[in-house]
């Protein structure tokens, strides 16, 4: 599965890893947060999957974000052509619940059926 290919990779790159509802609490550190973000059948042969990438930072370690994200970033272009960039990254933002600023970079990969 790709969504497992890409969270081992990452981990082995050393990131800290986690799958959608499992990081509970408040931020303490740099984390990402890998989950599948849809699909979509392109032609009567393939299929596109979609996978979230979201890099989390402690609110109070701002200026550390845009590093994280590049590193990230560069990590996951160890996989191509299996996965690829969209061009889809949301700005940053800070969400409250995590008390972490956030950002997500939108990948893809082709299939056959």
């Amino acid at each position: 599965m790709v969504w497992e290919t890409i969270f081992e990779h990452l981990k082995k790159d050393g990131f800290d890893v986690y799958s959608p509802g499992t990081k509970k609490g408040e931020c303490k550190s740099k984390y990402i947060v890998v989950k599948v973000g849809g699909g979509s059948g392109t032609s009567f042969s393939t299929d596109q999957t979609y996978y979230d990438v979201m890099m989390y930072v402690p609110g109070n370690r701002y200026s550390e974000l845009d590093n994280f994200v590049s590193d990230v970033k560069k990590s996951m272009k160890k996989l191509y052509p299996l996965v690829k960039p969209t061009g889809e990254e949301t700005p940053s933002y800070y969400d409250d619940t995590y008390k972490a600023h956030m950002v997500s970079v939108v990948y893809s990969n082709y299939k056959k059926r």
